[in-house]
């Protein structure tokens, strides 16, 4: 039987409907392709109002310490935010700053952006990767740029684009799978509470040593056909 892998999704735009969204949506559906996820989508266009002006976790709204806590026990999480001012928007950095400083340890990230040109894609390297570098996730090798040509109605219909989401993926399965994941999951989760948990500390023994292989079992896969 398939492992479950718990996905939570945060998207940094501030606008409904929203082209990052559309990207999020994209990789959520190719990932749910190939691999059983149960997801969690956290989206700033709706919790973004609750954050302004709040300087301590602990006077958050249930809603946004709900969120945090799927962030803290996720097996992988999927991060997207239109480029503004050569960055990611304030307030997708606001939610990150409430998070647990270890309790992403080795998660495995997907990044994901969206801008107006292509003279933007490199906010994946200079923005995103090294945020996540600092909690010491382990951020996945390729990530996923959109230009405002990639869309359609708020729909990914760019080939290129899809192709390099299909790339992503399949770059990512044998991470994903890896049975360390599902030691580190193991022992941040709590007896009563399952499904989420605060400001979990991972073990060091649990940290997976960057230099070792991880084998890609084939009963965790679903059959996949590759796009025509």
């Amino acid at each position: 039987m398939s492992k479950t892998l718990k996905v939570v999704a945060v998207s940094g735009g501030l606008n409904a409907p929203s082209k990052t969204e559309a990207l999020l949506d994209a990789i959520i559906s190719e990932l749910s392709d190939v691999i059983d996820i149960k997801l969690h989508y956290i989206k700033l266009s709706e919790v973004g109002p609750l954050l302004g002006g709040v300087i301590s976790r602990f006077d958050l709204p249930e809603r946004v310490q709900h969120d945090l806590a799927h962030i803290e026990s996720a097996d992988v999480l999927i991060v997207g935010t239109p480029v503004y001012r050569a960055s990611f928007t304030g307030l997708f950095k606001h939610l990150f700053d409430f998070v647990e400083q270890t309790a992403l340890v080795d998660v495995p990230v997907f990044l994901a952006a969206s801008g107006g040109s292509d003279r933007h894609a490199l906010v994946l390297e200079h923005q995103l990767r090294p945020l996540f570098s600092f909690f010491q996730a382990q951020t996945l090798p390729v990530g996923v740029y959109a230009t405002d040509k990639d869309f359609t109605n708020y729909k990914v219909t760019d080939s290129a684009l899809l192709d390099r989401i299909n790339v992503a993926v399949s770059r990512a399965l044998p991470v994903l799978v890896g049975s360390a994941q599902s030691e580190r999951r193991q022992a941040i989760q709590q007896k009563n509470h399952p499904e989420v948990q605060l400001n979990v500390p991972v073990p060091q023994d649990l940290v997976i040593d960057p230099a070792a292989s991880i084998t890609l079992p084939s009963q965790h896969l679903k059959p996949h056909v590759a796009n025509g």
